[in-house]
């Protein structure tokens, strides 16, 4: 039992925790919604609805619903698709072990090295003009074809597949941990049918189902991209997202309440979405479309099985090709057109950028070092605090989903507009605070299970010695779930150093990471520069996962 003012003292921390999480995001949509309506403290107090009428008038943004729409449906469809393709060829193979291995990496990497890789293939200068100057016709200096990037956002789709493909692969091993797949494996087999018919009626079901938060997540993402629509996406118009900043950017008060009001329009949207997508769901589970499917489409099965899964490896090679190029740029002196390959190599291309932007990739890596740190200690407290007053409610704790289960520019336009008013604005606590909120959700994930499945023979062996809650957390369960507290500081590190938006708004232009300085050279000439910082952001979640690793090896001597 634990005395009355433990007790207080617990729920009070739990308070701080709740708080820490749900404030920026509560005051971030408050603002937002405020700033719509046209109230601006100490300038403007009069609310009226006119902004909202104002978002149609803006030119172009039927094309921007329309990309907005196609780009978040179309990427997560496609990404799904091909994911189930490569796993139905590949489960119960002797290959199926190595998948985790080959797209860890690329799960690992930031959206935006596809997006700067993708520039490198498809641009006018890309490596595919190169070799089409070079094979079929005679030119000396790039062509302007206006094919990169498209009018129709098919690049920023293609670059959503090639990280989200990986995603649902790693999800859907998961998932397939979780029941017995291969019973239903052969289940299929005994009515001889092809894979994919047996992986969409037996096993693909029991996937879907525990996919749907991922899915939801993905949509949400894909919807919403900042980083990779500025490389990716057309930018007359561009997406919601990008034309959002656009009007951020005026220094007009009117236009920022114009941005508040699309954001809040984004968010209807990506809502509709959702819907939509389950919708469609709805539609696919009924009998008579079954029924359909194996009356028309048995004969071309097995092509389409094999054409999907070709455009699937296909799509896993580009995405080893984007990194490669990437990589070729970062050591090249004189790559000339249409030559295929650099004339010259040189490191000299590191020690120029270490010499000009040797802030951003210190801030980089203090940021995410602070905020992985950060999330998983928050963590651990909620859970040694909830085990102590025996509060354990999953829903509950759905609050630590809160910050990414809504659009980012929904509350991150009103946290810049606070911090701005209380002179927060610039502050690197501040903009570790905001990024916490990103990462903790998945620091819950990874720790949760392990921490609340530990043997409480060794909690009870512990008390008999009369061992103090504090000796117990840090002596016992601490080296108990060490596994997993490496896994979620690595996790932490990987995903803020990949993130752009809290940077751009919170950071307000005086704090610059890795992700700012890849956009911001992929507007500029300069692709030796965005050649090693692409480099240099693929580089640091290798050597995070490499401490993973090495620290498995070394600290975890035992299991239990």
């Amino acid at each position: 039992m634990i005395g009355k003012i433990n007790y207080y003292f617990f729920i009070s921390t739990l308070a701080i925790i709740i708080f820490l999480v749900l404030c920026p995001v509560f005051f971030g949509i408050a603002s937002v919604i405020s700033s719509s309506l046209g109230y601006f403290p100490n300038v403007s107090n009069d609310l009226n609805i006119i902004f909202f009428k104002k978002i149609f008038e803006i030119p172009g943004i039927k094309k921007s619903i329309y990309l907005t729409f196609i780009v978040g449906f179309v990427s997560t469809l496609i990404s799904l698709i091909l994911s189930q393709i490569i796993l139905s060829k590949l489960y119960d193979t002797k290959f199926y072990k190595y998948i985790f291995k080959i797209i860890a990496p690329l799960i690992a990497f930031p959206h935006v090295i596809m997006a700067v890789g993708l520039s490198y293939l498809f641009s006018s200068s890309g490596i595919v003009f190169r070799l089409y100057h070079s094979y079929i016709l005679d030119y000396n200096r790039p062509q302007n074809t206006n094919l990169f990037p498209d009018d129709f956002g098919i690049f920023l789709i293609l670059g959503l597949i090639l990280k989200e493909t990986p995603f649902f692969l790693l999800m859907s091993i998961n998932a397939l941990s979780q029941f017995p797949g291969r019973d239903f494996a052969n289940i299929g087999r005994t009515f001889h049918d092809i894979k994919i018919n047996s992986w969409l009626f037996f096993i693909f079901p029991q996937v879907y189902v525990r996919l749907r938060v991922c899915i939801i997540i993905v949509i949400i993402y894909s919807a919403s991209v900042i980083d990779m629509a500025f490389i990716l996406a057309p930018s007359t118009p561009s997406t919601i997202s990008i034309r959002i900043i656009d009007l951020f950017q005026t220094p007009d008060l009117n236009n920022l309440a114009i941005a508040s009001c699309l954001s809040i329009f984004q968010f209807l949207l990506i809502l509709f979405i959702i819907i939509f997508w389950f919708l469609i769901e709805y539609f696919c589970k009924q009998r008579y479309l079954y029924v359909h499917y194996l009356k028309i489409f048995p004969i071309l099965n097995k092509f389409f099985e094999k054409l999907l899964y070709l455009v699937s490896i296909k799509l896993l090679l580009i995405s080893f090709l984007c990194i490669f190029l990437s990589f070729l740029w970062s050591i090249s002196k004189t790559w000339h057109f249409p030559d295929l390959i650099p004339s010259e190599f040189t490191t000299e291309n590191y020690l120029h950028f270490f010499q000009y932007f040797y802030n951003s990739l210190f801030n980089t890596i203090f940021i995410a070092m602070i905020v992985s740190l950060l999330s998983c200690g928050l963590i651990l407290i909620w859970l040694e605090v909830t085990e102590q007053i025996n509060f354990k409610s999953q829903i509950f704790e759905f609050i630590f989903f809160i910050p990414i289960l809504i659009p980012e520019l929904s509350f991150l336009l009103g946290i810049n507009a606070l911090f701005i008013q209380n002179n927060l604005s610039g502050n690197i606590w501040g903009l570790i605070w905001v990024e916490s909120l990103y990462v903790i959700p998945y620091s819950y994930l990874i720790l949760m299970p392990a921490y609340r499945g530990i043997n409480k023979n060794f909690i009870n062996n512990a008390k008999m010695f009369q061992k103090s809650n504090l000796n117990i957390f840090f002596y016992i369960k601490i080296t108990l779930i060490i596994k997993a507290i490496f896994l979620a500081l690595g996790i932490g590190f990987i995903i803020s150093i990949a993130l752009y938006a809290p940077v751009y708004f919170i950071g307000d232009n005086q704090i610059s990471t890795l992700s700012i300085e890849i956009v911001n050279l992929s507007f500029s000439a300069n692709r030796k520069d965005l050649g090693v910082s692409t480099v240099l952001q693929m580089t640091l979640p290798l050597i995070m996962l490499l401490i993973i690793f090495l620290g498995n090896k070394f600290f975890v001597k035992w299991r239990y």
